[in-house]
């Protein structure tokens, strides 16, 4: 069986951030976690060496309108950036984002009830983190698709920072954790 068709291509976005002072919006929201559905993280396989429960619980409905609000963004033009939180979660989506040429990282703060590490680590479906110049814009296309957008941070050069309710989570030089990749930055960042 094959399909034939024609499907409009265009140049992909990158995962790297492109430029200081960029907004930095999670589409899809934080997201929850529950210690059930965080034993199947790479944090919790590399970090507490150890597996459990279930996979994290994915909407499709809520998916779907993810993937049609980035689809609308895109075609729009409005990301320089983006990176999806599965594998690894926003710490890990952060920092890949900061391994680009341009050295740039992003100074995050963040409202959130949840532990540390499950905030940072948890890897539960339909979030995309998006730098933007036209965050209002984003903001817009995620409520036309009951889509959750909050603006969670800025691109800033060199550093990458994480706050939650004024915690420092995460600060760090970029060049102290560029070489690690997947299971090792986890490690690190959790440090």
């Amino acid at each position: 069986m094959c399909i034939v068709g024609l499907l409009k291509t265009a140049s992909p976005i990158p995962i790297a951030f492109q430029h200081a002072g960029r907004t930095l919006v999670l589409l899809g929201g934080i997201g929850t976690a529950t210690h059930q559905r965080f034993g199947g993280t790479q944090y919790a396989k590399v970090v507490m060496d150890a597996m459990w429960g279930l996979p994290p619980e994915l909407d499709m409905a809520y998916e779907k309108r993810v993937h049609d609000a980035m689809r609308e963004i895109a075609a729009e033009g409005l990301a320089e950036s983006a990176h999806d939180l599965s594998d690894g979660g926003l710490a890990v989506a952060l920092a890949e984002s900061s391994f680009g040429p341009a050295n740039i990282g992003a100074r995050v703060d963040l409202h959130s009830d949840l532990a540390p590490h499950y905030l940072l680590f948890h890897e539960g479906p339909s979030r995309i983190l998006i730098s933007t110049a036209n965050a209002d814009r984003v903001q817009k296309i995620g409520a036309a698709h009951k889509v959750e957008a909050p603006v969670v941070g800025v691109t800033i050069k060199e550093e990458l920072q994480v706050r939650n309710n004024s915690e420092v989570l995460v600060l760090s030089k970029i060049a102290g954790f560029r070489e690690r990749n997947g299971s090792s930055l986890a490690k690190t960042l959790s440090n």
